[in-house]
């Protein structure tokens, strides 16, 4: 599965902070393989913003850059509205249902809401939320030569789930060869246990081929 628009929004947001020099979409979407879209103004407008902020503030660029996401997608930001310092009338300050508002004054702490699905899923780990781990980790190879095995859940080392790219790990990610791999915290990860993303490992394989630096993501189940 290809990364989401906010994914790949994120991921160019952070290579063009650090990188000299800015690709446009189109390359960064051959290179990493990202969904950014074709729009002229706004990877213009994007670019002119961090150049601004590169040169007032050099590299790499930490200062707060416009949202991309935000602007690729059509969200706008909400309107927040500033309540008049004077109010003319106690009998037009408030439009809520009178039977409501009371009893809202009555209790102003409410008792937290149950649990929805979406909160029972507070575990569930994206592939965007994972990187951004990584990058504040220590986990680096020189060239990128690294790869990072991505679960469906929070909670396991990051060193547990991180190789070095070797000769022997390239052949068993692509699956021509049936040894374990060894991890950066020393273990052994078997990977007959897991059932990698079929779409992430082609990536990858195309991203080697095509000599493009890492770090890579592969995400995977367990069998």
């Amino acid at each position: 599965m290809s990364l989401s628009l906010q994914e790949s929004c994120k991921m160019y947001e952070r290579t063009c902070r650090r990188q000299k020099i800015i690709p446009t979409f189109a390359a960064f979407n051959k290179q990493q393989f990202t969904c950014l879209p074709s729009n002229e103004a706004v990877e213009s407008d994007f670019k002119s913003s961090v150049l601004k902020a590169r040169k007032a503030y050099g590299m790499p660029v930490t200062r707060r850059l416009p949202s991309l996401y935000q602007k690729l997608s059509g969200i706008s930001k909400p309107t927040v509205q500033i309540p008049a310092a004077v109010v003319s009338s106690s009998e037009n300050s408030f439009v809520y249902d009178n039977e409501k508002y009371e009893g809202a004054m009555k209790m102003s702490i409410r008792p937290p809401a149950c649990p929805d699905e979406g909160e029972m899923k507070e575990n569930d780990l994206t592939m965007e939320e994972y990187v951004d781990m990584v990058e504040k980790s220590p986990l680096k190879e020189v060239k990128g030569l690294i790869v990072h095995l991505v679960p469906q859940k929070r909670g396991e080392p990051l060193s547990s789930l991180a190789c070095k790219l070797t000769k022997k790990t390239w052949e068993a990610l692509r699956g021509k060869i049936d040894i374990p791999v060894k991890m950066k915290d020393g273990s052994e990860f078997d990977l007959k246990t897991v059932q990698l993303n079929v779409d992430d490992v082609r990536n990858f394989v195309k991203s080697r081929k095509r000599k493009g630096e890492g770090p890579y993501f592969i995400r995977f189940s367990r069998i």
